[in-house]
């Protein structure tokens, strides 16, 4: 369960170029739901991401994680908290071009405070669930764009976080390639990962079971997509 209540985040706080990106946000989340928030460049929709990430902090309100405050914690704590229970999905992908596809979804395992037992069977698990298990040994630099892309979600999924976050993880594809990946998300929502997508792309938004609308900061519209 993720829950915000009135969140502000502002930037350049009291210069004249402040800019306050959320204004007052509360929205709840279940677990294993599918979600997509939209909006307009500058509407506050990769903000508010970063906060549900845990990559930016806010200026007021609060956060839940699990029943867990996300608030006034360290730097080490915040940091467990993205490798131990978020995934994050970038649109540019983020992986090392000169690692093997089995070293990049080794990464975060070398970051985690519950070690695997066999962190290469873990690596080829997370692939094998988006159909990447035969490329192991590729160079990230050698990949499609939406081979990159699975590899990114492996990535993001091999230390078992129950939540995944994607930044417009289709921005950079063909709409062919974005439909597969699409499916690669809809099909670890139904293994019970909650999935929260920011898209401008209303197809993208269309395939997910709630639509959160942001505009100027303020959730305009919450909607279910039947």
């Amino acid at each position: 369960m993720i829950k915000l209540n009135n969140i502000h985040k502002i930037y350049n706080a009291g210069k004249p170029n402040e800019l306050e990106a959320l204004k007052g946000v509360s929205l709840e989340i279940k677990d294993g739901e599918l979600v997509a928030i939209i909006g307009k460049s500058g509407a506050g929709k990769s903000t508010l991401l970063h906060t549900l990430a845990c990559i930016d902090g806010f200026d007021e309100g609060e956060y839940y994680i699990d029943e867990q405050k996300i608030q006034y914690l360290s730097e080490k704590e915040y940091a467990k908290i993205r490798n131990e229970k978020i995934g994050i999905v970038m649109q540019d992908f983020a992986l090392i071009d000169d690692f093997t596809v089995l070293e990049n979804v080794m990464l975060p395992l070398d970051f985690a405070s519950k070690k695997k037992a066999n962190p290469k069977q873990s690596a080829t698990e997370a692939l094998q669930s988006v159909a990447m298990e035969t490329m192991l040994h590729s160079y990230a630099s050698k990949l499609s764009g939406g081979q990159k892309q699975r590899v990114a979600i492996a990535r993001a999924i091999v230390n078992e976080p129950g939540i995944l976050l994607a930044d417009e993880p289709t921005g950079a594809l063909d709409s062919k390639t974005a439909s597969e990946i699409m499916d690669v998300f809809k099909a670890l929502n139904a293994k019970g990962k909650t999935v929260i997508i920011v898209t401008h792309d209303p197809g993208i938004a269309g395939q997910c079971r709630r639509i959160i609308e942001i505009a100027d900061g303020v959730i305009v519209s919450d909607q279910t997509n039947e």
